[in-house]
């Protein structure tokens, strides 16, 4: 290999027990970034400074000729298959598209408890199964706990 393998390449490496530096390219290695420093690396100082031969100077370098890719170009990155998309909405407004920092709507009125109990469902204590009372504000409590 002439890269830096993938993960599924060093997997299999190491499941052969072959040396894992051996698959990477010596520019990977830490060895080829010590020997780059080795030398001491000298400022080249102004552009107008430096002494460049006539034939260098003149010549013009263009652009690599390159193709369009075919299709509608990218917007952005395309998400994973296991990403999931969840659309986030503005806790003061309860609107998408903004976060409640950027709000500038007015606030919801907070309209009482968001959970609704239908008319027939009443709490029931859990110690005599009665309605009207619940297990911390049981009439006999000190009877049943002795």
């Amino acid at each position: 290999m002439d890269h830096f393998p993938c993960s599924h390449a060093l997997a299999a490496a190491r499941e052969g027990n072959l040396d894992l530096t051996s698959l990477c390219a010596d520019y990977y290695k830490r060895q080829t970034l010590i020997d780059a420093y080795s030398v001491p690396i000298m400022p080249v100082g102004h552009p107008s400074s430096w002494v460049v031969p006539s034939d260098i100077g003149n010549r013009v370098v263009l652009n690599p000729k390159t193709k369009s890719q075919l299709g509608h170009p990218m917007e952005g990155r395309h998400a994973s298959f296991s990403e999931r998309t969840t659309t986030h909405s503005c806790r003061r407004c309860g609107q998408s598209g903004h976060n409640s920092r950027r709000c500038s709507n007015p606030p919801l009125i907070n309209e009482g408890p968001r959970r609704i109990f239908p008319e027939e469902y009443h709490l029931k204590c859990s110690i005599c199964h009665k309605v009207g009372h619940n297990k911390q504000t049981y009439p006999d409590k000190e009877s049943t706990v002795a």
